[in-house]
C-alpha cells in the first residue's frame, strides 16, 4: 500500500524520509503543463511509456498518479511513502505540522501508536497518516460550528 503525503514547507528538511520513500518537485514551468492537463478534468486512462514499453495501469494507481500529478501541478512538493515506512520523531512531528515534545507527549498519552528501536522511538507511516486524517476531521468539525455559530450570531472572540 502506498500513500501520497504532500509536504509543503517541510520538504526541503524531509528530502529522504525512509529507504520507502521518494521526493518529488517540479519546475514552475513543468507545473503549469501538469496544472493545466489535471484541469481538464474527466475520467483519465493513464498509462506509463518507458524505453521498455507502454502499460495502461489499473484504476486505482491511474487514480494515485493523476493525484500525485495535481498536487504537483499545484506547486506542492510531494512525498511518496510506503504505508509501512518507519519514520522518526522528527520526521513523524514534521509531518503532522506540530512540535517534536507534543508528538512523544501524543505518543506516551497512548494516542498515537509507536515502537522503540534501541532507545529510539519509531512509529509507522501507516499511522501516523491516520491520526493526521483523524485530526483534520475534528478540525473541520470544530470550524463547521464555528461557521454555524457565527452565522446565527454567536461570535467567537
Amino acid at each position: 500500500m502506498v500513500s501520497l503525503v504532500s509536504f509543503v514547507s517541510f520538504s526541503d528538511t524531509m528530502t529522504r524520509m525512509t529507504d520507502a520513500s521518494a521526493a518529488f518537485e517540479v519546475a514552475k514551468p513543468d507545473r503549469e503543463r501538469l496544472a493545466a492537463f489535471v484541469a481538464g478534468g474527466g475520467d483519465h486512462a493513464v498509462a506509463v511509456r518507458t524505453e521498455a514499453g507502454e502499460i495502461e495501469l489499473p484504476d486505482a494507481a491511474g487514480r494515485a498518479v493523476l493525484l500525485l500529478l495535481e498536487e504537483l501541478g499545484a506547486g506542492e512538493s510531494v512525498h511518496v511513502v510506503t504505508a509501512d515506512a518507519e519514520l522518526t520523531t522528527q520526521q513523524a512531528a514534521a509531518l503532522l505540522g506540530i512540535s517534536r515534545t507534543f508528538l512523544i507527549r501524543l505518543i506516551d498519552d497512548g494516542k498515537l501508536p509507536a515502537h522503540l528501536v534501541g532507545t529510539h522511538r519509531r512509529l509507522r507511516a501507516a499511522d501516523v497518516l491516520a491520526y493526521k486524517a483523524h485530526r483534520a476531521a475534528k478540525l473541520a468539525a470544530v470550524a463547521a460550528i464555528t461557521a454555524a455559530d457565527s452565522e446565527v450570531g454567536i461570535e467567537y472572540r
